[in-house]
């Protein structure tokens, strides 16, 4: 199957001048884990998702510390997420963003996305966003149709 047949239609996107906060509220409101930042003219030029605005809002040695839980909380990690608020998310999307192609088959993208670790993923048609697919989707659409399983497991040459 075809990954074009299984993506999320829903286009929901930012430009990467939209606030930090805008996209919280986006991301919130469209259930999603990222999104696609686009260019004007519907390109994908990165991708911003909830770990990268997290990420954004800890401080830089955070990442080195094994066990926070001994830190007392001062409020630090509220205070600096207000402080980023008004930054375009373009400050803190990952700009090398890994896509498919609408025709790029379900077996190649679940690999793919077992291999680098991709939750989520622009799906394009001649460069255009056409939708997102996900490891929930993929998964889904194995609980769906199983018997393309089945047929793809009749078929197969090794028998």
């Amino acid at each position: 199957m075809k990954v074009g047949e299984l993506v999320d239609r829903d286009l929901t996107a930012l430009s990467g001048d939209c606030p930090v906060s805008e996209a919280i509220e986006i991301l919130y409101h469209h259930n999603a884990s990222g999104l696609p930042v686009l260019d004007e003219d519907n390109r994908v030029i990165g991708f911003i998702s909830e770990k990268d605005i997290i990420k954004a809002a800890l401080p830089g040695y955070a990442h080195m510390l094994h066990d926070s839980s001994f830190l007392p909380d001062y409020g630090q990690f509220s205070s600096r997420l207000r402080d980023i608020a008004d930054d375009p998310v373009s400050k803190y999307m990952k700009e090398n963003v890994i896509t498919f192609n609408e025709d790029d088959s379900d077996f190649y993208v679940a690999n793919r996305v077992i291999k680098e670790n991709i939750k989520i993923a622009p799906v394009l048609r001649d460069g255009q966003l056409v939708g997102i697919v996900s490891r929930s989707h993929l998964v889904r659409h194995l609980l769906l149709h199983p018997e393309e399983i089945e047929d793809a497991l009749e078929d197969d040459p090794r028998k």
